[in-house]
């Protein structure tokens, strides 16, 4: 599977600087300019940002040296798809949505159809009836695999750090 062969692995650290940043308050930053280094033309791609309140509609360059999945983390997003994502689910919804369901039963179609609701009512509206649910649940349980894997790698850093003193 290509989420965790490639995906989930690549993303460890630039989830881990979000993670960062967002602890200083600075959560949604302009990512750095990437510089494709394999002199490809890559693949422009327009992907919809979902937001607690709004939708945005961005273009990723997307080549080997410049995935998707990499320069949506570093925009606090998540993609929901490995490759070519078409869209993208905060990090902060992600992140919210994770603890709210530590609380209530877990329940994607519930919120997947809240959420679709109120950005309708701001105007926001998805081109297909089930667009959000199928991707939120996609996006959803890849972010919860990457937090397990990065909570992990920071477990692992500190036993080696303990080792070290």
């Amino acid at each position: 599977r290509r989420w965790d062969r490639d995906v989930i692995p690549a993303l460890v650290r630039p989830y881990m600087a979000y993670i960062r940043l967002s602890q200083r308050g600075q959560s949604r930053t302009d990512p750095p300019p990437i510089k494709c280094s394999c002199n490809c033309r890559g693949v422009l791609k327009q992907v919809t940002a979902v937001y607690m309140d709004h939708l945005e509609y961005i273009k990723l360059q997307i080549c080997p040296c410049a995935p998707a999945p990499l320069q949506l983390v570093q925009r606090g997003l998540f993609p929901c798809s490995p490759v070519y994502p078409a869209l993208a689910v905060s990090l902060e919804m992600l992140e919210f949505v994770s603890t709210l369901f530590l609380h209530l039963a877990p329940n994607e179609t519930a919120w997947s159809d809240a959420l679709t609701t109120f950005l309708a009512r701001r105007g926001h509206v998805f081109e297909a009836q089930d667009s959000l649910r199928r991707r939120f649940a996609s996006a959803l349980g890849q972010f919860q695999i990457l937090v397990r894997v990065v909570n992990a790698e920071v477990d692992k850093q500190i036993v080696i750090a303990r080792r070290e003193i």
